[in-house]
């Protein structure tokens, strides 16, 4: 895809944003251990007719630590009130969020029912809408969700990655990806600065640690009301995939426009593995949500 220039900006409660294009408003978020840098692929494609902001949530990549926790619920209020105050508070706008980003997106959603147009939740497991997993798990299922025990346990893990940040993010990226080459070294150099200062593997661990607390109140939210907004579901169809097809007609009442795409050849990263299909996918059902609103 070709670049497209971006602006940096830090918004409210120490937030950053990568901003680009004009025109209706799609929020990204970027999940763990990456940073915004991750959509740059599809950023070209989404902001050729929308304003694009893709978010660092607080605590990642370089925006500043949430001093109230890191339960998606909260995390969701912080950047909820930080692009109101960027985009105004009657914009409405779509949102995208991919793995810890999803689960920040989903809580967001909940949230936000009245200017939010649209939730894409792209490869992640999402906060109280999976089953009780049966230990030990097989060998696949182990490589792609082992940080969901490791990163929680207390103290442990950062003693492990102190000084091995990229030894850690490398094995990630090589054995949770089908191409792994297209995260190249460079988009890794950033992942890995951003993660070797000191307290930002504990931030991102942090969002693991709150991950039950998380769940139940996601449930408790779901319980009270349905979504009435179009949701869609992004997974690679050698990760999440069809996973994830029941997750978008469990949350939301308005199922016509809702749905859930597996990417072919491609893994847990998919804006980087598969850029133009992802960015087709995000695209075309936002199209259609704003064709059907107009």
């Amino acid at each position: 895809m070709a670049h497209v220039s971006h602006t940096t900006k830090t918004l409210g409660s120490g937030v950053r944003a990568l901003v680009a294009g004009k025109g209706p408003v799609i929020i990204c978020v970027a999940g763990w251990p990456q940073t915004a840098e991750s959509f740059l692929d599809i950023l070209p494609a989404l902001s050729e007719n929308h304003r694009v902001l893709v978010l660092d949530p607080p605590g990642l990549g370089d925006s500043a630590p949430s001093s109230g926790g890191y339960k998606t619920q909260a995390i969701s209020r912080i950047l909820l009130d930080a692009i109101r105050d960027e985009i105004g508070h009657s914009t409405s706008y779509h949102l995208v969020g991919h793995d810890v980003g999803a689960w920040i997106a989903f809580s967001w959603a909940a949230l936000d029912r009245e200017q939010l147009r649209s939730v894409t939740l792209m490869d992640a497991t999402i906060l109280g809408f999976v089953p009780n997993a049966t230990f030990p798990l097989p060998y696949e299922a182990n490589i792609k969700s082992f940080q969901f025990a490791f990163n929680r346990l207390p103290h442990l893990p950062e003693i492990l990655t102190a000084g091995r940040e990229r030894e850690l993010l490398d094995w990630l990226f090589d054995q949770k990806s089908v191409h792994p080459e297209r995260i190249t070294r460079a988009r890794r150099d950033i992942y890995v600065n951003a993660y070797s200062r000191p307290g930002a593997m504990t931030q991102g661990f942090a969002y693991y640690r709150d991950f039950i607390a998380g769940a139940e109140e996601n449930q408790r939210a779901m319980a009270e009301k349905l979504l009435d907004i179009p949701v869609m579901t992004v997974g690679g169809d050698h990760a999440a995939g069809d996973a994830m097809k029941p997750v978008a007609a469990n949350i939301t009442k308005q199922t016509s426009l809702s749905r859930s795409v597996s990417l072919e050849q491609c893994g847990h990263y998919v804006m980087e593995e598969q850029p133009e299909a992802c960015a087709n996918a995000i695209l075309n059902f936002i199209r259609d949500t704003e064709t059907m609103g107009s």
